[in-house]
C-alpha cells in the first residue's frame, strides 16, 4: 500500500470546491487528511500588458507540488510564499506550514496529474458568481475582476478525465458522502 493517497478536487472558480475540500479533510481528521490551496503553487505570471494576461490560462508548477507532497508523511513543510497581487512567487518556502499527511487533498482549478482520484465539482455561473462575490467581499480581494482569465483557465477541464463529477448546487454534505464512496472510506 503507498503511504499517501492523493485526491485532486476540480472545478471552475466558485464551484464549491474549497469547501468541499476543507470539510472532506475535517472529516477524515487533521492526524490524517491535509487539504491544499493549490493556487500557492500557480507559476508565477509575466506579461507584458493587461490583454496579455488575460488571454493566457493559470498554470500551476506541478513539479514543485510532486516535490512537496513527496516529503514523508508526519513532516512539516512550507508550501510555497506566493503574492496574489502580483500573482509572482516569493519564494518557494516560507508560506505556510503544513504537515505531511495519509490522504492529500488537493483544492484547485484543475486537476493534479498524477492523483490517485480526480473529483469535478460543477455549478451554475448564476451560483459561481454569487460566491466569488461573497468571497471578495469576505475577503477584501477582487477575483470577479479575473472571471474572462477564470473561463480561459477552465476551458482545459474539457479535455481532462475525472472519476467522479460532482454538483455543486448540492449540499456538502452530500457530495462529501459520494467522495467517500468513492475513495471506500465511508
Amino acid at each position: 500500500m503507498k503511504d499517501k493517497m492523493i485526491v485532486s478536487i476540480c472545478g471552475k472558480s466558485g464551484s464549491g470546491k474549497s469547501e468541499l475540500a476543507k470539510h472532506l479533510a475535517k472529516h477524515l481528521g487533521s492526524d490524517m487528511a491535509l487539504r491544499i490551496p493549490c493556487d500557492y503553487f500557480l507559476k508565477p505570471v509575466n506579461y507584458e500588458s493587461l490583454e496579455q494576461f488575460m488571454s493566457t490560462p493559470f498554470m500551476w508548477d506541478w513539479k514543485l507540488l510532486k516535490d512537496f507532497i513527496s516529503n514523508p508523511v508526519g513532516s512539516v513543510n512550507d508550501i510555497p510564499d506566493y503574492n496574489f497581487n502580483t500573482y509572482s512567487r516569493i519564494s518557494e518556502t516560507g508560506g505556510i506550514a503544513l504537515i505531511i499527511r495519509r490522504y492529500i487533498i488537493l483544492d484547485s482549478a484543475l486537476p493534479y496529474p498524477e492523483s490517485d482520484y480526480k473529483i469535478l465539482i460543477e455549478s451554475t455561473d448564476k451560483t459561481r458568481i454569487k460566491r466569488l462575490k461573497q468571497r471578495d467581499k469576505n475577503w477584501k480581494s477582487n477575483v470577479l475582476k479575473n472571471w474572462d482569465k477564470l473561463e480561459l483557465t477552465a476551458k482545459k477541464l474539457e479535455t481532462a478525465k475525472f472519476d467522479l463529477t460532482l454538483d455543486g448546487e448540492k449540499p456538502v454534505e452530500e457530495n462529501m458522502g459520494l467522495v467517500l464512496k468513492l475513495l471506500r472510506l465511508d
